[in-house]
């Protein structure tokens, strides 16, 4: 059904009725210039569709309007801004953990601290070269005795890999049209081969080391063949192993960490398929294990001498490990299922090892990882399964590199909202743990962090769903129902808003403010089941679920009930504006960053393609009336209500955002037109900063105006 626009007669300037700014000017008023948009039979009103012409220099002017208005409102604020704008920019996600790893008798390094930026290099292990830690000891900006810099500027490295004599390295640079392809001879730096380009960035070598495998872009980026080339010989003459033509189909590459396979994988909405190659003749056509099955829900690990195979059955999606023979040729055979999870479990992924199985796990809507005993007849001990660190209530355990086949111990890397980036080392024979090192976080000091606590709570929706709600407080703040409480949300995509130590959230607590994280449906913390029942029809019952956490925040005590503000980003943002509409009573300040403020507009506009992921995500409301009536339900902008609403704080990009910045412009006229509330005590305040990598200064601004709006401003440290 198509799409009918038309303008409407009697368009005017709007004026303000008696709203007031703190200099006494009104907020300001964009033109209305009304058109209409009917679809399945429904007719909407757009009076300022016109601000999506970014270009224009009307949409310009508007735009400088704004930032204006939002500067009076923000003067008194700037030491505080100030501050916070410090802080904003040192909140940067703390780098990973990094530490030597042993392989084949090499420990290699990936390092930052010495000049010139990251660098791989090797070191020959031995006696000399092992420290008290068992490991070798990095001094800050030194080279280590016998240490080879294997690279100097990993900068546009995309991917990399190791013949297996670790005689070669092979390195994916980016370049148009994909990666170009460069393997280097170790010892010499001498360059061995350069001629292949186009390519993606997984690399597997043969077993001989002559060949490389690897995957190949087509005019989408989409790797869509994997091919064997010798090392030294024309790319024309490279063996084609597997060719996709489904245009919505990506193949992946995995080496088996024993050495001997590679696994081959396409995945698409329709169906999936997984095949395996001999590394010892890589360019024999690949063999079929399971044949097309007709969803993309499963995952073969290589064990050695059995396959390991991870479905999902049925509707609620639950893991299911199944045991598989080598030679499985053509289908999945039914056996019996050696594990399968709980309810509000799910594992994400499975590593092989020559004496167990580790398993990358959800559960509690966190990330956690489980280990599973080999016999030593290779078989799984499911009766022997434990868990690896995760103590503390808000831990998320996630697996590190392990490259070794043969390894007796695991590497773990742990993170909390206090505990920043830490990698541990499970030692399977003792059962133990140690730290090998834990990552400084920008802007926290960390002898501070015992001032702080953290919870896991749980909120029930109306159908009896049980939420996740991690939360962070500082340690005198009493659950007696007078402090002011942050809700941040996102629920869309299947992103996971995982535990994680931030100077910002830090900052903001210490102020006396409760930070909770609302864990709703359509993010991934529970599972692609969680994901599923809050994505495309289902996304009122996420929206209900971060109403129904604030409820519960107040309820318990956390928050008092006229101190609560709410808080998102992207889909966050509509996330919190659809929350506002739903129930704008609850909340006394929103901030929104980069708003899918207007999902209808930007989901029909006629020049956008979705993406696989975004078709997936929201459905095509241009041809499905049922997605096109859930999101005309949900959309901030189209349903604001004339009642009194919560202040309100959005921060835009003009280039760059991943939302247009008109839909956030949109939102907020819609706000003015329509609120009761008087906007000098509640106002409606529109950032825009010029790109996203200029958004510190807009969550600075927010941050302060939060502390302001929620009373919390004056509160000590």
């Amino acid at each position: 059904m198509s799409q009918h626009l038309s303008a409407s007669p009697g368009s005017h300037q709007r004026t303000t009725g008696g709203s007031r700014a703190l200099d006494e000017r009104p907020s300001p008023a964009p033109a209305q210039q009304p058109v209409s948009r009917t679809l399945f039979d429904d007719d909407v009103r757009m009076p300022y569709r016109w601000l999506r012409y970014a270009s224009s220099p009307e949409v310009a002017e508007h735009f400088a309007t704004e930032n204006a208005h939002t500067d009076v409102h923000l003067s008194r604020l700037a030491p505080r801004i100030e501050e916070l704008q410090r802080v904003a920019i040192a909140d940067v996600p703390a780098p990973g953990p990094a530490v030597p790893t042993l392989l084949d008798g090499w420990w290699y390094l990936d390092r930052t601290d010495l000049p010139g930026g990251a660098t791989l290099s090797r070191v020959r292990d031995g006696d000399g070269v092992r420290g008290a830690s068992g490991m070798p000891e990095i001094i800050p900006g030194q080279l280590l005795e016998g240490e080879e810099l294997l690279l100097e500027d990993c900068a546009d490295l995309l991917g990399v890999a190791l013949s297996p004599d670790h005689r070669l390295l092979a390195r994916a640079e980016a370049g148009h049209g994909g990666c170009r392809l460069i393997v280097t001879e170790l010892a010499t730096g001498d360059v061995v081969d350069e001629s292949l380009h186009s390519a993606g960035p997984d690399l597997v070598f043969s077993a001989d080391s002559r060949a490389l495998l690897h995957t190949r872009l087509d005019d989408l980026g989409r790797h869509h063949q994997v091919r064997c080339h010798v090392l030294g010989t024309d790319p024309s003459q490279d063996a084609l192993l597997l060719e996709e033509p489904d245009h919505w189909a990506e193949l992946t590459l995995t080496r088996s960490r024993d050495g001997s396979s590679l696994l081959l994988r396409s995945a698409s909405p329709a169906g999936s398929e997984v095949w395996s190659v001999d590394l010892r003749d890589p360019a024999a056509a690949p063999r079929s294990l399971t044949g097309h099955l007709e969803d993309d829900r499963i995952l073969i690990e290589h064990a050695g001498d059995r396959l390991l195979v991870l479905t999902e059955e049925g509707g609620a999606r639950r893991s299911v490990l199944w045991e598989a023979p080598l030679d499985l040729a053509g289908g999945l055979r039914a056996g019996v299922p050696l594990l399968s999870v709980e309810d509000g479990e799910h594992i994400e992924a499975v590593e092989a090892f020559a004496s167990f199985v580790a398993l990358q796990m959800r559960s509690g809507g966190l990330p956690q990882v489980r280990l599973v005993p080999r016999r030593a007849d290779g078989s799984l001990d499911v009766l022997a399964v434990r868990v690896v660190a995760g103590r503390g209530p808000l831990e998320a355990v996630r697996l590190e590199q392990n490259p070794d086949w043969g390894q007796r111990s695991l590497r773990v890397r742990v993170d909390s909202m206090l505990t920043p980036p830490t990698l541990l080392e499970h030692d399977l024979d003792a059962g133990t743990d140690r730290v090998l090192h834990r990552a400084d976080v920008p802007g926290v000091d960390l002898a501070e962090l015992d001032r702080f606590v953290e919870h896991r709570l749980w909120a029930t929706a109306a159908d009896g769903t049980r939420i996740p709600i991690s939360l962070l407080a500082r340690h005198d703040v009493a659950a007696d129902g007078t402090a002011p409480l942050v809700l941040h949300g996102e629920g869309a995509f299947g992103v996971s808003l995982d535990p994680e130590l931030r100077a910002e959230s830090l900052a903001l607590v210490a102020q006396g403010v409760v930070l909770a994280i609302a864990h709703v449906r359509g993010g991934g913390e529970m599972g692609p089941a969680w994901h599923a029942r809050g994505s495309r029809l289902r996304r009122p019952d996420s929206i209900a679920d971060f109403v129904t956490c604030a409820d519960h925040l107040v309820a318990t005590g956390w928050a008092a009930p006229d101190r609560v503000a709410a808080h998102g980003v992207g889909s966050g943002g509509l996330l919190v504006g659809a929350a506002a509409n739903l129930a704008p009573l609850r909340f006394r300040a929103v901030v929104a960053g980069l708003p899918l403020a207007d999902p209808l507009e930007v989901l029909l506009r006629p020049d956008l393609m979705l993406t696989l992921e975004e078709w997936a995500e929201w459905g095509d409301p241009a041809a499905d009336d049922a997605v096109y009536l859930c999101l005309r339900g949900i959309s901030p902008a189209e349903n604001v209500r004339e009642t009194v609403y919560p202040s309100v704080f959005a921060w835009t990009a003009l280039e760059g955002a991943d939302a247009p910045s008109a839909g956030a412009a949109i939102w907020v006229a819609q706000l003015r037109d329509r609120v009761t509330s008087d906007l000098a005590e509640r106002p409606v305040l529109l950032r825009a900063v010029p790109t996203t990598a200029d958004s510190a200064q807009a969550r600075a601004e927010a941050m302060a105006w939060l502390l302001d709006q929620l009373g919390a401003a004056t509160l000590g440290g």
